[in-house]
């Protein structure tokens, strides 16, 4: 399992979808909560904690690739190397 501490949201293309790999959706959907990823990249779980997350994520036993956190609309988001 790999922990980052959040992703910037992605830029939208002329048809409101997501250029990269973030999904525009998903980021307004979970704004400052911690999700579990699974391989293809959906929510698989979410809590506002980190600990809920992964009790929740263990104790149900869902398969998650990545855990991360999607930034509130305040937080800031560091690009690059600190």
């Amino acid at each position: 399992m790999i922990l980052c501490r959040g992703i910037p949201p992605a830029p939208r293309d002329s048809s409101g979808g997501t250029v990269g790999v973030v999904r525009v959706d998903l980021v307004e959907r979970f704004r400052g909560r911690w999700v579990a990823l699974d391989a293809a990249g959906e929510v698989v779980a979410d809590a506002a904690e980190l600990a809920e997350l992964l009790e929740l994520v263990e104790s149900a036993g869902v398969a998650a690739s990545v855990v991360q956190r999607v930034p509130g609309l305040d937080d800031p988001v560091f690009v690059g190397l600190g």
